[in-house]
């Protein structure tokens, strides 16, 4: 929770430096583009093995080259532990070698945290079947992020990379809300299976990372 708390006073602090703009995130739904682009810390087109390039610093990245979260550790959370590398990586360890510190460009040229940043408002989403489904509209500002809609979540990726588990089921997500707290979120209806594609760790059409149905859909049940 610790890590997310940070985050938090970090967006908030680039906010106040940027007239009120949150760190403009890579996912927006209206934009075309899958869930899993939220996790991204630097994007595509990096060479594997070679040093992130600061220009392509996306999502919360741009809290580490803007120096408001200077320590790579932040950005990982210490309950998720891969027992192998898996078709997407996402521990620490993966982002650095002997000869090149983190962050490194490794699997797909990114680099990735395991955190998914999506700041919500609590405005309803312009299509009205979205809107019926309680899917609210991105925020752009500070201003417009609710006490009541998470800002950055653990991994909603697969179920088989869920940092925090009860024996193989998820039970549970730690979620930073928009006025700044943090809460370990359990509310049942998320951790349907069936809105989790199968219990293992690679993605497939079906999953919450490439699926934006059921991610939203996920994201959108949270609750403090």
């Amino acid at each position: 929770m610790n890590n997310l708390r940070q985050m938090g006073i970090a967006t908030f602090l680039y906010a106040d430096d940027y007239q009120d703009r949150l760190p403009p995130p890579l996912y927006d739904p209206d934009q075309g583009i899958l869930p899993y682009n939220s996790y991204l810390l630097f994007g595509w087109g990096g060479q594997v093995g070679q040093p992130a390039e600061v220009k392509l610093a996306v999502n919360l990245g741009l809290l580490y080259v803007g120096h408001y979260l200077p320590t790579p550790g932040i950005f990982y959370c210490p309950s998720l532990r891969q027992t192998k590398s898996y078709r997407v990586d996402f521990e620490k360890k993966y982002f650095e070698s002997a000869k090149v510190p983190w962050p490194m460009y490794a699997v797909d040229g990114q680099v990735n945290m395991t955190y998914m940043y999506f700041p919500q408002s609590d405005v309803p989403s312009k299509k009205e079947n979205e809107a019926k489904l309680d899917w609210t509209q991105v925020a752009s500002r500070h201003t417009q992020l609710s006490a009541k809609r998470s800002i950055v979540t653990d991994l909603i990726y697969t179920w088989g990379t869920m940092a925090h588990r009860s024996g193989k089921n998820p039970y549970g997500v730690n979620a930073l809300w928009g006025d700044g707290h943090v809460t370990f979120c359990t509310t049942k209806a998320a951790f349907d299976p069936k809105l989790w594609g199968g219990t293992g760790p690679d993605p497939t059409t079906e999953t919450p990372g490439d699926n934006q149905t059921k991610w939203r859909t996920i994201v959108s049940l949270l609750r403090p």
